[in-house]
């Protein structure tokens, strides 16, 4: 019976036909570091008929590397590594019909003098229903695919962080990389105004803002240290006198830190704010940055934004700077 049934099954490949072209002409190549523990990605059903997700070929490093060659005739010098960590597919039953699931984790690096330097690292979990896929096999071989050239693509133009690690410690990157960060190896944080994750990680503030604080010495804002602050400019991350604060779309949070890493206290309205009562229209108006509210950290207001919302503790990822949202956070629709 099981080889019936494994003569009858058929295979959706994952084409590798999106485009990776680097515009810029810096990249040399991209070679696939498949970590994964199991090659088998899982089987997924199509009308009952069980369709094997498979890449067209067993040789996945030519197959990658090929790939990047016939989209980028002119290169550069820069050494790309996409590293394979986690890719499955499988079925889950329901009811009266079975939901196609995907689990994704792939990562990105560049190597410079024998060394790799972290860019951008990606998660996919996404369920199949079949009420909303006709083909749901192709689906997801679709979607692996695009997932892997965005991810190429993106890396292109993503700044590494500075931290070289070797091929060994690639394995236990997620850790051996923080370690070294200047904002998890010291107590204190470096006063500045810091416009993107990875120059918070690395604690070097941005020469050309600086923070913008009334008479009373009330944050407002940002501005350019030429004294110019009609900025439309958002930025990640405010610190004064030793104290940070996080940017979301309608407030400033203090950023705090424990032995995890660094986290704040938010509620759903503040991370996606929905008609709620603090968002504040034209708040880039009058030097202000995309709701960077005067006031929004004193006592009264803080007092009264405690009460009113119900907070959760919001991770920071330690590579990427996003959230990492608890289980029981769902936000506002």
């Amino acid at each position: 019976m099981l080889s019936v049934f494994l003569s009858a099954q058929k295979n959706q490949f994952i084409e590798l036909r999106n485009s990776i072209k680097d515009k810029n002409h810096t990249a040399q190549s991209l070679t696939l570091l498949d970590r994964r523990e199991d090659k088998n990605i899982g089987i997924v059903s199509h009308r009952k008929e069980p369709f094997e997700i498979k890449f067209e070929k067993d040789d996945l490093e030519k197959l990658f590397s090929d790939w990047f060659l016939e989209d980028n005739k002119e290169r550069g010098n820069t050494q790309y590594f996409l590293m394979l960590e986690h890719l499955k597919a499988n079925d889950i039953p329901a009811e009266r019909s079975v939901t196609g699931h995907l689990e994704m984790k792939m990562s990105t690096f560049l190597k410079k003098n024998n060394q790799y330097y972290f860019l951008k690292k990606f998660n996919v979990s996404k369920d199949y229903p079949q009420k909303d896929h006709a083909y749901i096999t192709r689906a997801i071989a679709a979607k692996i695919s695009s997932e892997l050239a965005n991810i190429v693509k993106d890396s292109y133009s993503e700044s590494a962080l500075n931290i070289p690690i070797s091929e060994t410690d690639l394995e236990n990157y997620e850790k051996a990389i923080p370690e070294q960060l200047p904002v998890y190896k010291t107590e204190s944080f470096t006063d500045g105004v810091y416009k993107d994750y990875k120059s918070f990680a690395e604690q070097t503030p941005s020469k050309e803002l600086t923070v913008k604080k009334n008479k009373d010495g009330v944050i407002k804002g940002v501005k350019r240290v030429d004294g110019y602050d009609n900025l439309g400019r958002d930025v990640f991350a405010i610190i004064d006198n030793g104290i940070a604060y996080k940017k979301t779309p309608v407030s400033i949070i203090e950023i705090e830190k424990d032995d995890e890493g660094v986290f704040i206290m938010a509620s759903e309205e503040e991370l996606f704010p929905q008609n709620n009562t603090y968002t504040i229209s034209g708040a880039a108006m009058g030097g202000l940055i995309g709701g960077l509210v005067g006031g929004i950290i004193d006592a009264t207001t803080s007092a009264i934004r405690r009460k009113n919302a119900k907070y959760f503790r919001i991770g920071i990822d330690k590579l990427t700077g996003e959230y990492i949202l608890p289980e029981n956070f769902r936000k506002s629709k």
